[in-house]
């Protein structure tokens, strides 16, 4: 075991990530994770449910649910959240 994490560090070494900020790339890539885990929910009926209070009470996308149905603001949501996944990374 020891052998094991001599070699995972040794490699984390040559990549690059124990130089600097390592903590900092940690955090992004857990940011980056919750956003895809939110994204992947939003193509869920359930969670398509769940999200009808929130955008047909939004001041800017109440309009979604008359226009393209109850899949679509859902889609648009998952949608916004895997581009901020992309941003984060």
């Amino acid at each position: 075991m020891n052998s094991f994490i001599n070699v995972l560090t040794n490699i984390m070494t040559k990549v690059g990530l124990l130089r600097d900020d390592l903590d900092y790339h940690l955090v992004r890539a857990s940011i980056v994770i919750i956003f895809l885990f939110f994204g992947y929910q939003k193509r869920f009926e359930y969670e398509a449910q769940t999200l009808i209070p929130y955008i047909s009470n939004g001041p800017l996308i109440f309009w979604m649910y008359p226009v393209f149905g109850i899949r679509g603001p859902v889609g648009f949501w998952g949608f916004q959240n895997g581009c901020l996944a992309r941003s984060c990374s």
